[in-house]
């Protein structure tokens, strides 16, 4: 299912196989000029195409690789002719067949290798002219555009809330903390971020998950200096996992987040 949702010059387009789950269940491409940040499941792939069919995409960017956000690029690739960039760490990923988990073959589907290109430091469109600003602490290839004359800031899966208590295994808090500060120097006018929704006026959100993390990952450091196990301390916190770490095979859980913060220690 897709549904769509304009903001402004942007369009905001959500994407699921099952639209009655959870918002996780959710992803978001966004199209403004032209340009299209991400291209979606592959479940959601063909529709996706059909819907662009009187929308003028001339050219598409991946936020990084997971295949929630790239799935669709074939089908561009072939429906338009468009090109797609990406950051250079991304490409042979994307350009070769994933490998997924069980619960990302069933919401997500299996992408469909495409050739996309290393991408620069910006990106222009007709009208606007995109930064591209890496953000690696999600994953290495992992970058944001921001357009700084309207305060556009597209951040893939960077932000998700403001008060997380999972993460992937390949995941670094610290780096995370890092990317945020640098995307909150920017003072971003509204935040597209493709798991979420759309965030106006984005500054006290941002500083509230800087200060979480930060005082999260001091909490961590200070369980385990003091003799504590990441499971132990998993359980002071969190408590128990939840069901997001099951459904995922322990992909998304408060354990990797306690991990994370601890990997300088390891």
């Amino acid at each position: 299912m897709i549904s769509a949702t304009p903001y402004g010059e942007v369009l905001q387009i959500r994407m699921s196989r099952y639209p009655d789950f959870p918002t996780g269940a959710w992803v978001c491409a966004y199209l403004v000029d032209g340009l299209l940040v991400d291209t979606g499941p592959a479940h959601t792939a063909e529709e996706l195409v059909r819907f662009l069919h009187d929308k003028a995409v001339k050219v598409a960017v991946n936020t990084h690789f997971h295949e929630d956000h790239i799935s669709a690029n074939k089908f561009l690739q072939d429906a338009y002719g468009i090109d797609i960039y990406a950051h250079p760490l991304a490409i042979d990923k994307i350009n070769k067949a994933a490998k997924l988990y069980p619960y990302q073959e069933e919401v997500w589907g299996y992408p469909v290798p495409s050739e996309v290109k290393p991408i620069g430091d910006h990106i222009d469109t007709e009208s606007h002219r995109f930064e591209v600003i890496p953000t690696p602490g999600h994953d290495l290839d992992h970058i944001c555009l921001f357009e700084r004359k309207n305060g556009w800031l597209f951040t893939g899966d960077l932000y998700v809330t403001t008060k997380p208590v999972v993460c992937r295994p390949n995941d670094d808090m610290w780096q995370v903390i890092a990317d945020l500060k640098k995307l909150r120097a920017l003072n971003p006018r509204i935040i597209f971020p493709a798991p979420t929704h759309v965030v106006k006026d984005p500054a006290e959100k941002l500083d509230r998950l800087i200060t979480y993390l930060e005082e999260l990952g001091a909490r961590i450091e200070e369980l385990y200096s003091n003799g504590m196990s990441s499971e132990h301390i998993r359980q002071e916190i969190f408590g128990e996992e939840g069901f997001i770490a099951e459904m995922t095979q322990q992909q998304f859980s408060s354990l990797n987040l306690v991990k994370s913060f601890l990997k300088k220690h390891r």
